[in-house]
């Protein structure tokens, strides 16, 4: 039955995330360490393992990276239209919750469930994109002037170029260095999904009228944007799936930690994160069935 396929692909998912969210009722550790090893360890060697499992076509990065960069300026358009009408333009911090999604710690392991190694490339392929974005264009809405060269300070870009070079080119890494390259990435989305429920043990709900109207731009206003995507562009198979299963994911931890160092409305944006991720919990295995 298709509702038992979705529950086998959405309850490991879900049930690490609550894992992480009793585990910070009972545990306090610091977040930043862990946070760390994945932006510079781990997620770049998932990156690279991903990017060499699969033959890659030019047509599909160019495809997936163009939707993902559509349903960020899209949900920020839709974000600037909602703070316009509520007269409330000066949060800022707004955007960052409805524009970045959370396209590693939930759609990795959603995507790998459902659609396999492949579907996990894909959805590495559309992280790579939103990432590329969220440490430029969102570091440039929370900072300003400059934001934009943050995104050469982190490895996932070097990583993102070597992977997709070497896949283009046809070569492979050595077989000792793809071995250890595949064992810490596969630490990757476990430590993801604990972090996630970790952090939003931590939330409170702020502003609840603004944090759900930002939930519904982040998942409704994303799943609406990515599917007249792929529609007028004709993107069928895994791409079409992976894209409105990814652009449809609540908003991202990340925009928390920008939030946060750069003071930008910072108790809204964790508000946005955590009601948007309870939300998902719906809206995530209606959204399967259909696609699946």
């Amino acid at each position: 039955m298709p509702i038992l396929k979705v529950l086998s692909v959405v309850f490991p998912v879900f049930c690490i995330i609550g894992l992480g969210f009793l585990f910070a009722r009972f545990k306090k550790i610091s977040l930043e360490p862990i946070i760390e090893i994945l932006l510079y360890l781990t997620i770049p060697a998932l990156v690279l393992s991903s990017l060499s499992r699969k033959p890659l076509v030019t047509n599909d990065l160019t495809i997936v990276s163009f939707a993902a960069f559509v349903v960020v300026i899209g949900t920020g358009f839709l974000s600037f239209l909602y703070l316009t009408i509520i007269k409330r333009r000066d949060l800022k911090g707004f955007y960052l919750p409805t524009m970045f999604m959370n396209s590693g710690n939930m759609s990795f392991p959603l995507a790998l469930l459902a659609f396999g190694p492949d579907g996990l490339t894909v959805a590495i392929l559309y992280y790579i994109a939103i990432s590329l974005m969220v440490y430029s264009l969102g570091i440039y809405i929370a900072k300003g002037k400059g934001g934009f060269s943050e995104i050469f300070k982190l490895p996932l870009i070097y990583a993102s170029v070597t992977g997709i070079t070497l896949n283009l080119a046809g070569m492979q890494l050595p077989a000792p260095i793809l071995t250890t390259v595949d064992m810490l990435g596969a630490a990757t989305i476990p430590i993801m999904q604990v972090s996630l429920g970790y952090r939003l043990y931590s939330a409170k709900l702020t502003e609840p009228a603004i944090s759900i109207a930002g939930s519904v731009i982040r998942i409704g206003g994303g799943i609406a944007i990515a599917y007249l995507v792929v529609t007028l562009l004709g993107i069928e198979g895994l791409n079409h799936k992976v894209i409105l299963l990814s652009s449809a994911m609540p908003a991202a931890v990340i925009n928390f930690v920008v939030s946060h160092r750069y003071k930008l409305d910072s108790d809204l944006v964790a508000s946005m994160i955590a009601v948007s991720t309870l939300v998902s919990v719906i809206t995530t295995p209606i959204l399967l069935m259909f696609i699946m």
